[in-house]
């Protein structure tokens, strides 16, 4: 999307015309298909399990227990280049965000 047209300033030895000013191309999100679906609900899963840990004593082996399961399912959904870009995110970000982010917000 063009902001400006870039302005032509004139000299002695012939114009000068300045680039447009325009903003990048935006990333487009997308619906997710039946992975990103299956991808969304586990990561989804993945986080609800830690307010399962807030139960004292056993919500600890619990939160591990479903935490594992959810994550072994991600790792099979996923392909290499889908999960380094997941996990990456999963460092900053809750996990059903990293999954939307893996899934809807892809390359255009």
């Amino acid at each position: 999307m063009i902001l400006a047209s870039g302005p032509k300033i004139p000299t002695p030895f012939g114009g000068i015309q300045f680039p447009d000013l325009e903003t990048p191309p935006l990333k487009v999100p997308k619906r997710p298909d039946e992975k990103g679906g299956k991808l969304i609900k586990h990561a989804l899963g993945q986080d609800l399990a830690q307010v399962i840990a807030l139960v004292p004593w056993v919500g600890d082996f619990i939160a591990d227990t479903i935490n594992d399961m959810h994550q072994r399912e991600i790792v099979s959904l996923l392909g290499v280049g889908e999960y380094l870009k997941y996990a990456e995110y999963d460092k900053v970000f809750p996990s059903a965000v990293a999954a939307v982010r893996v899934s809807c917000f892809k390359e255009v």
